[in-house]
């Protein structure tokens, strides 16, 4: 039978940083799984490998960090076998995240709507791509797994079954390639049939959008200039007041031309018989036009500064008449023309209006008030729980499968932590989304989560549902966690820290990386990690060896022959000769 997958699936994720002296082990072995519209939480203290197992999963680690081994399975898709290209696709559109501070994480130069807009833009879907996406999803799986079983069918114990099995998947990957190439053409043509419908469509509304936003343009200008009635393109320059400077320039123009010939005609008289008295006459007369000559000049260019002035004035009120649409009817024409033309275009292309409306709805959706005057801001203007709405509205803006949530309610004060919860909440109902919350505090899960999963030093050392985690814990550092949190009914009393501090990475120890911290640790505690046993059959499992000791010593395993037939089977090796010893007495606290 072919195998039904996950929507997300990790599998022995190992993560380091390269330093100067050598490599931080970040992430060690983790594992779990994660089905449609279940909310996942990661808890653990600073630094137990939380965030990095995120950023592992989309891919977007630091440049000394690299992921050394390990499966991440979107859809049964591996996704640390992807190019750059493909994760792409995944990462922003498929599995989104919300990073821990949103005042760093947003950038403080482009304004809210200019980041929601690229994010819609940069993500936006080729609807061929989109037709095809889940069939080349599952062709991509198929190959995988078809290079994974060939590798392990010479020792697989159910070797003729598996055989089986791989030529059903192998007719399958066939069959789909065909149904591919049909798919694409067949999706193919539809947008190219639906392009040139909606174009021609276009063109022909077009017109009558671009009259009435010219008739909405000359309106203003008639209010704007107080006129009888709003004049045409061609009457704009020849109304009154233009008529009245156009008029006065050309009596300058005169003016200054019959001064020229008066002056050029007292310097083409022949002054040669003059007698001394008229030669002085001459000469007073001529500077005296020459005179008259300039000032008619300088009225020329009076005029003609008026009159340029007020054209260049009146093109601007029509250049900048669609800016002022808030205060005129010109709106509502250019609104309609965008409107059409964004339901025409974005049918198959998503456009920047299109995708201005878009981040307008998705603010309305997170609780953000006066959109529209958000998406002119900039994120030093805006608080931080408006901060925090306005990254899960990025992150949510394609509706997205995954939602990892980093510490989403960090430096947020309580009654804000409360609103970005419920939000996430009431969000992840509407869009039937997955959500993994990284935290460190388990008030966080207990109001949201549906399963949790707690790390230290890397690795997952308990999981189980929330009921299990709070109210029956197995590992000493889950208890531990528990013990540290305030409690309503705790009047008063202490809270009781984890003593010590954790455990140093950059050289883990051979045996349980929580032993040096633990109260009831064990001489095997120490010498080796526990193996991940199955507390009850509801799959709440922990890492430690004390539960081990256990469940060995009431009968429900066996750690030296194995599960007993009828019980349920956790562990699957030998402890050790000394997890006998340890039967019935404690090696001691640390």
């Amino acid at each position: 039978m072919a195998k039904t997958f996950q929507l997300l699936e990790v599998k022995n994720l190992n993560t380091s940083f390269k330093i100067d002296a050598g490599r931080v082990l970040a992430v060690n072995g983790v594992y779990f799984k994660l089905q449609p519209g279940e909310v996942l939480g990661i808890v653990g203290e600073s630094g137990s490998g939380k965030s990095v197992t995120a950023y592992s999963i989309m891919r977007i680690l630091d440049k000394n960090g690299s992921i050394d081994s390990g499966k991440v399975y979107y859809n049964g898709t591996d996704l640390l076998q992807l190019s750059e290209k493909e994760m792409r696709h995944i990462r922003g559109n498929r599995i989104s995240i919300i990073f821990q501070d949103a005042m760093t994480s947003l950038n403080p130069t482009w304004s809210i709507g200019n980041q929601l807009r690229e994010a819609i833009l940069i993500h936006a879907k080729n609807p061929i791509e989109q037709a095809v996406y889940d069939i080349e999803n599952a062709i991509r799986s198929d190959e995988q797994r078809i290079v994974a079983m060939k590798r392990g069918i010479r020792n697989h114990p159910e070797r003729e079954q598996t055989k089986l099995d791989l030529a059903e998947i192998e007719q399958k990957l066939i069959n789909d390639r065909k149904l591919l190439v049909q798919k694409k053409a067949e999706a193919s043509k539809a947008y190219h049939k639906l392009k040139k419908e909606k174009d021609r469509e276009y063109r022909q509304g077009v017109p009558g959008y671009r009259k009435a936003v010219r008739s909405a343009v000359f309106t203003y200008i008639k209010k704007f200039f107080d006129l009888a009635e709003a004049p045409s393109e061609e009457e704009a320059l020849g109304q009154k007041e233009a008529k009245v400077l156009a008029a006065a320039l050309a009596i300058a123009k005169e003016q200054c031309a019959a001064q020229q010939e008066k002056v050029q005609a007292l310097l083409n008289k022949d002054t040669s018989g003059f007698a001394k008295e008229e030669k002085e006459v001459y000469s007073l007369t001529l500077k005296n036009e020459k005179k008259l000559l300039l000032t008619a000049k300088k009225d020329l260019n009076a005029a003609k500064k008026k009159l340029k002035k007020y054209v260049s004035s009146y093109r601007k009120i029509i250049r900048l008449a669609p800016r002022h649409a808030r205060f005129l009817e010109i709106k509502k024409a250019l609104r309609a023309r965008l409107d059409y033309h964004d339901s025409v275009v974005s049918a198959y292309k998503e456009t920047r209006h299109s995708a201005h409306r878009k981040a307008l709805k998705m603010l309305e959706e997170v609780g953000i008030t006066e959109p529209e005057k958000r998406m002119k801001q900039y994120p030093f203007e805006l608080s931080g729980g408006m901060l925090q709405r306005c990254m899960i509205a990025m992150a949510l803006v394609e509706r997205p499968d995954i939602l990892i949530a980093d510490e989403p309610t960090t430096a947020l004060d309580v009654t804000i932590q409360a609103q970005i919860l419920d939000l996430l909440k009431r969000l992840q109902k509407e869009y039937g989304m997955a959500i993994i919350i990284i935290t460190h505090d388990l008030g966080v899960v207990a109001q949201i989560c549906d399963k949790v999963n707690i790390m230290y030093a890397g690795r997952i050392v308990e999981r189980g549902t929330v009921e299990e985690i709070f109210y029956n814990p197995q590992h000493e550092y889950t208890k531990g966690l528990l013990k540290s949190m305030p409690k309503l009914n705790q009047n008063g009393e202490k809270l009781e820290p984890i003593q010590g501090n954790p455990v140093d990475l950059f050289c883990l120890p051979k045996g349980c990386a929580f032993s040096s911290r633990c109260r009831k640790c064990m001489e095997i505690c120490i010498e080796k990690y526990p193996a991940e046993v199955n507390y009850n059959e509801s799959g709440h499992a922990a890492a430690c060896w004390r539960m081990i000791k256990e469940l060995h010593e009431s009968g429900t395993i066996d750690v030296v022959n194995g599960a007993p037939e009828g019980k349920p089977f956790v562990y699957n090796g030998a402890i050790i000769a000394e997890a006998k010893k340890a039967r019935g007495k404690d090696h001691g606290k640390r």
